[in-house]
């Protein structure tokens, strides 16, 4: 009788270590997801505050008007633009000999 006790102790045992250790890993896994996803947050909150900066900026006319020039090369009707371009520099070195 005591064997069969003992027994159905080892198996209870058993039982509730396997849960125990399948909650431990779970809650390893949620763990690593929270992490991921407070991560995503993060960077979600830094471009949102991103892009209400530039919304704000570009609610200025003025400002709008100057980025339209220069992403565009928006002009006004009657306007001539002229382009400029840098000068290249040149990269080769001349050996005296």
């Amino acid at each position: 009788m005591r064997i069969v006790g003992a027994v159905i102790l080892f198996v209870v045992l058993v039982s509730a270590g396997a849960r125990v250790y399948a909650f431990f890993a779970q809650e390893k896994q949620l763990s690593a997801d929270l992490a991921d996803i407070q991560t995503r947050l993060t960077k979600a909150q830094y471009d949102e505050a991103s892009l209400q900066s530039e919304a704000q900026y570009l609610a200025n006319p003025l400002n709008l008007e100057k980025e339209l020039r220069a992403r565009f090369n928006y002009k006004k009707p009657g306007e001539t633009m002229i382009i400029i371009v840098p000068a290249q520099s040149s990269t080769a070195t001349t050996t005296g000999g």
